[in-house]
């Protein structure tokens, strides 16, 4: 790793593990035995050194998806995990997220509108190849789903800072459910049982879906 990837990273562990607004120059440069000019020559001020770590984590989650997708070879099982990571990343992502646009807007703002794009784009490519593969029914409008799907878990879960409760696992956990329903009424009978087996080994503590219809 470069020196500016080696800052990069552990400027981001101290930024979640302490807060955005906690951490300063003065203590990443003593965290990484540099000089607090060396950061600035690197990076100009805190609010981009705060951002490059930020992006770096998002590219690289990112990057790990799309080789997961090749792994995988199956779009509807890649939600499934995405799913999960969500479940396991928004207490953190959330408090984080929070934070920025608090007390770091232009970052925020700056986060926000690259993302939103890149995030539905890749939905509506998994989205398309559920179809394709016959998981999702032809008549499924990605367009939509995918503005239903970015809306609950970024809507709900990242951005909407109103209720700090809103991070709790249990929260989570529901709201992560209410999608799965949601996208297994889109499936075709393969769909549906691959969901149902994705179910069971990503969300092994909720009940199935399935179950549902057994009541």
């Amino acid at each position: 790793m470069t020196q500016r990837e080696v800052i990069i990273e552990q400027a981001m562990k101290m930024f979640v593990s302490q807060g955005v607004k906690a951490v300063r120059m003065d203590d990443i440069a003593q965290s990484l035995s540099v000089s607090k000019r060396t950061l600035y020559e690197l990076f100009g001020d805190k609010e981009e050194l705060l951002y490059q770590s930020i992006k770096f984590y998002i590219d690289k989650c990112n990057n790990h998806r799309k080789h997961q997708v090749k792994e995988l070879n199956n779009g509807l099982e890649l939600i499934m995990i995405s799913l999960r990571d969500m479940v396991s990343e928004a207490p953190v992502s959330g408090r984080l997220r929070r934070n920025l646009r608090r007390f770091y807007p232009q970052v925020h703002q700056r986060l926000d509108s690259e993302s939103h794009g890149e995030i539905k784009e890749g939905l509506r490519r998994l989205l398309a190849q559920c179809v394709e593969d016959g998981f999702m029914m032809p008549t499924s409008n990605c367009d939509f789903v995918v503005n239903i799907l970015y809306d609950s878990v970024q809507g709900a879960i990242v951005f909407d800072g109103r209720n700090e409760a809103r991070d709790s696992m249990e929260h989570i956990s529901l709201l992560s459910y209410a999608i799965v329903i949601f996208i297994r009424g889109l499936c075709t009978k393969k769909g549906v049982e691959i969901i149902d087996k994705c179910f069971v080994k990503y969300f092994g503590n909720i009940p199935a879906p399935d179950t549902l219809s057994k009541a």
